[in-house]
């Protein structure tokens, strides 16, 4: 090939690689002889799970095939420091340490704090997890991190005089000086906390502008790199990437639970429970000011962006290389599946050792019993005992005198069964174990109509999300189209009386704050107004078990769903104790 046509095809691949993202893995750039290399190793969504796991990320009861855990994550990335130490190691953790398991339910930030002292990170911003107690359960936390000076940055976090922060030191970012230059680490959390978490006076800004402005300050201030560490979501990263490109380098991200792979690469990985979103890194071409930054030289100013699935499953390790002028020349890496072969640190190993045993006698203590089986496996297709009672639960949880509101739980909120016999805290928190917190809102008939026939249709995996309801019937014709199956709904009122739903009319409905949110499709439920936060689903639970004492067949008598032509072959109604039969 003539030099001139060479020249002219690496023009071509540098201005439509300028375009769109692209695959980290696929022509990489040859790293440059006086490059400055800058190692990541990072984690995110540890969500509670400090012990090993199966490969559902629930907890493992077959030791021999045990994967994940603390003692896992810290060996990994000790070896890496050790392994990359030429090569200036960062650790990161993008949050959402808080949530997911027992060890969380039970003993909330105590654990978590200790846990994540044993191996300090470089840098940590929050998840929106970490408000789900309030920032009454998020200050002791924080105060125990500052013992061992570990930064907490989230740049986009206004405190607005929140009297439970009034004495910890977020800050926006943080410069440390590796291998003579400054590298400036900039924190983000996703902008729509307010609507996951009980933030009190705490707002989030908008999460790009926040970068932005803070990347301009430090680049004031002669900082060399900049990593933003992000608990946005991936969609978010790449928004990031793309509008203030300009500014920053690497974005390791956390929140959306992403696995990032070359889908060519050979290393392990959970095929059969993991999907790949993108490969590691995704490289998207900067920008400056809209005008897309095109060299000739191969010299293109690029911005990578990292994650590492969630629950300890995997370490992430980014090596990147800088030219001269600071601009990411080239890169390497990938993250690690900490399966059942990897080492567990036996130091790590002994500081769980008293915890676990706390967590054991915790989740041990009964609660209650139950005469019935509380049936999990059928909310996806019809009313299930199950659901019944967790409705029954959030109800009562808002029930007084003056008000009998109305509850809704989509299928998709639980978790396990519960047997019969002793119900413990532990199998009232595994039922439903996803930390939602349980609100109320006033919601119109017709939005309350909507959600009742959303929840007939089917989801992405080709499943209903069954509502589950207390304070309702509900009867619906599933050979009729989509959206036009609920043949009639009634509200039950104190004293039994059912009358017609009224779509014009307003009534108070309790909901889990996925479905307050309007996840999983049901977008009608933000119509909701005079939202009032409650605490999570379990301890909501819980209480409800604690306050019945015994579960009995005779709070499961009267159907509540009634589903006409119903061809799915998963569910019939029975009276006999379990209710519902498989066919």
């Amino acid at each position: 090939m003539s030099p001139i046509r060479r020249f002219l095809l690496h023009a071509l691949v540098a201005a439509l690689c300028c375009l769109v993202p692209h695959g980290g893995a696929k022509n990489v750039p040859s790293v440059p002889a006086d490059a400055f290399p800058l190692t990541l190793i990072h984690i995110n969504d540890l969500h509670a799970r400090f012990d090993e796991t199966n490969q559902k990320s629930a907890g493992c009861t077959d030791p021999k095939v045990c994967i994940a855990g603390i003692a896992r994550v810290y060996h990994t990335i000790k070896r890496l420091k050790q392994e990359y130490k030429a090569k200036n190691p960062l650790y990161l953790n993008a949050g959402d340490n808080f949530q997911g398991t027992l060890w969380y339910n039970l003993l909330r930030w105590n654990v978590t704090a200790h846990l994540i002292k044993q191996l300090p990170p470089d840098a940590m911003t929050l998840g929106n997890h970490e408000f789900d107690h309030s920032p009454k359960g998020l200050a002791p936390y924080l105060a125990e991190l500052e013992k061992l000076h570990i930064p907490t940055i989230v740049a986009n976090l206004e405190m607005n005089g929140e009297p439970e922060l009034k004495k910890s030191s977020i800050g926006r970012s943080v410069v440390l000086d590796l291998g003579g230059r400054k590298v400036g680490v900039i924190g983000a959390l996703y902008d729509q906390t307010h609507l996951k978490a009980q933030t009190g006076k705490v707002t989030l800004t908008n999460s790009i502008d926040a970068v932005r402005k803070e990347a301009e300050k430090l680049k004031k201030t002669k900082v060399d790199i900049i990593v933003v560490l992000s608990h946005c979501g991936l969609d978010v990263d790449k928004q990031l990437a793309e509008a203030a490109g300009d500014l920053l380098d690497v974005i390791v991200g956390g929140h959306t639970h992403s696995l990032l792979l070359d889908k060519d690469a050979n290393v392990p990985y959970d095929a059969k429970y993991d999907t790949i979103e993108g490969d590691y890194p995704i490289v998207v071409e900067k920008s400056n000011k809209h005008k897309v930054v095109i060299t000739v030289t191969g010299h293109q100013c690029r911005v990578l962006i990292t994650q590492a699935r969630s629950f300890g499953k995997y370490v992430g390790r980014l090596t990147v290389y800088f030219d001269q002028r600071g601009e990411v020349a080239s890169w390497e890496g990938h993250p690690i599946y900490m399966s059942h072969a990897v080492v567990q640190d036996p130091d790590v190993l002994r500081a769980l050792a008293p915890w676990r045993e706390e967590v054991k006698r915790l989740g041990t203590q009964v609660i209650g019993s139950s005469e019935v089986f509380l049936d999990r496996e059928s909310c996806r297709w019809c009313e299930c005992t199950l659901g019944d009672l967790v409705a029954d639960a959030f109800a009562d949880k808002y029930t007084s005198n003056s008000l009998k509101p109305i509850a809704i739980v989509q299928a998709g909120n639980f978790r396990n069964p519960i047997g019969k016999g002793d119900i413990t805290n532990g199998l009232a928190i595994e039922a439903a174990p996803y930390g939602s917190s349980v609100d109320m809102v006033r919601l119109s008939g017709y939005d309350l109509w909507r959600a009742i026939e959303h929840s007939f249709t089917l989801d992405d995996e080709y499943r209903w999300n069954t509502m589950q309801v207390s304070g309702l019937k509900v009867v619906a014709d599933l050979s009729g189209q989509p959206y036009q199956r609920v043949r009639s709904i009634d509200v039950i009122d104190a004293k039994g009386t059912k009358t017609p739903l009224d779509r014009k009319q307003t009534y108070s409905v309790v909901a889990p704050s996925y479905l307050a949110d309007g996840k999983d499709g049901f977008e009608m439920m933000k119509h909701g107004k005079d939202r009032v936060k409650g605490p999570l689903d379990s301890e909501v639970l819980i209480a409800y078990v604690r306050k019945q004492r015994k579960i009995t067949e005779s709070m499961f008598r009267e159907q509540r769903v009634v589903l006409e032509h119903h061809t799915n072959g998963t569910c019939s109604w029975s009276m006999d104790t379990e209710r519902f039969k498989a066919q």
